[in-house]
């Protein structure tokens, strides 16, 4: 059996592990907080595929997954956007906010 890229067996579209998600969003903080935002640029933009991948799976059981991703997505487009205006003090204030969001359960 041929399994498509992004695609899991059941043919069904491969979802990103939240435990996975809650690392990138923790490199992110820590690496604003230590004043490297290239690093950081790299991984806000992991972590936003990671959440879209969420967001697409329009899986209905996982509906409050969806919810917090959905939540979590916005803070880090704003560290995606502070980063863009050089404001890492910005950036790291929105990526502990998107922490937070994703804990929320």
């Amino acid at each position: 059996m041929s399994v498509q890229p992004g695609k899991a067996a059941d043919g069904k579209p491969k979802v990103a592990d939240p435990a996975t998600v809650t690392a990138n969003l923790r490199d992110l903080t820590v690496h604003l907080h230590r004043g490297n935002a290239a690093e950081a640029k790299k991984i806000a933009t992991q972590a936003a595929a990671q959440l879209q991948e969420i967001i697409q799976s329009g899986d209905e059981s996982e509906g409050v997954l969806i919810g917090r991703a959905q939540q979590t997505m916005f803070a880090v487009e704003e560290v995606r956007i502070m980063l863009s205006q050089d404001d890492v003090n910005g950036a790291l204030a929105a990526a502990r906010d998107a922490a937070k969001e994703w804990r929320i359960k």
